[in-house]
């Protein structure tokens, strides 16, 4: 089963276009990360190549393949790092194949902020000239990251935050207990991703050893904040991780300190720490700090020296 929580004006538009016969060649939906996109692109895959009499049906044997991931024209391109020519180059070849199993073939590509330019321009031309049978859905969390060339040429469906009472409501479904409901959903920011994540025993052991480094970087002088280099180091892999969660609790103070209401914040969980550290922090100093990561973390995206950035953004938290 594709659920698609919320979404409802790209459900309905894309509902609306596959009734009257106006489905687009290409596609990109777009949306932060964890929002559904997959599943989006999953739900008109399923749409298109359904044998069934309501599309999708999820019950012949092309939905359940896409389901299982093993159609074999429904194709799926994603990459950790950037998606060069050569990945492309393979994309177009398949487009040039005719569908295995029925009249259609659906490709998405995953991630696709990260395809080069020589990569765009590759795909550029196979959208000037679309062939009937093939789908392309492209997925991006960023609109600016690809060329407005393709941009004109593809459907946008911009998916968006779901309400935190709808995110709730779905994992209480799903057999998470009330309590841990509530506290994911609260600290997912409307995407459901971010709420199944918080639900991992392993990320919430992170983001309580992250809390403690935090609170320590806070209090402790030029000599013993760089104690924590360590565990930053460690957690390569997880910075930006890191980051939302020092940036998300570093906010929730400061609306504390604003408003003095806990029903508002994101990490309901952990107030009586945040109303703590709301008698050591001032409003012009949160700003700093989150300034600060900020800075840090574009100067990571940016390929710089990662351990002397981490020295660097604790030296200065310190000093402010």
């Amino acid at each position: 089963m594709f659920e698609i929580l919320g979404q409802e004006y790209a459900k309905n538009a894309i509902k609306s276009m596959y009734d009257n016969n106006k489905m687009s060649h290409a596609f990109i939906i777009q949306g932060p990360d964890g929002v559904g996109k997959s599943i989006f692109a999953d739900y008109i895959a399923a749409m298109l190549l359904c044998r069934g009499f309501k599309k999708p049906c999820m019950e012949c044997a092309s939905c359940r393949k896409i389901q299982s991931g093993i159609h074999p024209d429904y194709k799926i391109i994603s990459s950790s790092k950037s998606i060069g020519i050569d990945t492309i180059r393979e994309l177009i070849d398949y487009v040039n194949i005719k569908p295995y199993e029925g009249y259609r073939k659906v490709i998405v590509i995953k991630g696709a902020d990260k395809i080069t330019i020589e990569g765009q321009n590759a795909i550029l031309k196979t959208l000037e000239e679309p062939l009937q049978d093939t789908t392309i859905i492209i997925l991006l969390e960023k609109m600016n990251s690809i060329l407005d060339t393709i941009i004109s040429r593809c459907q946008v469906l911009r998916l968006g935050r779901v309400e935190r009472d709808k995110i709730e409501e779905y994992l209480i479904k799903q057999g998470v207990e009330n309590k841990k409901a509530k506290t994911a959903a609260a600290l997912s920011d409307g995407i459901l991703g971010n709420a199944l994540k918080y639900l991992d025993d392993e990320y919430a052991s992170l983001r309580m050893e992250t809390l403690k480094n935090l609170r320590d970087i806070i209090r402790a002088d030029e000599i013993k904040i760089l104690d924590s280099v360590d565990f930053f180091l460690s957690q390569k892999e997880n910075i930006d991780l890191l980051f939302d969660i020092m940036i998300s609790i570093l906010r929730d103070i400061s609306v504390l300190k604003i408003t003095k209401n806990e029903d508002i914040i994101m990490n309901r969980d952990i107030c009586e720490i945040l109303n703590e550290e709301c008698k050591v922090l001032s409003i012009d100093r949160i700003n700093k700090i989150i300034n600060i990561i900020s800075a840090a973390r574009k100067n990571i995206d940016d390929y710089l020296n990662y351990q002397l950035t981490i020295e660097d953004m604790l030296l200065n938290i310190q000093e402010v």
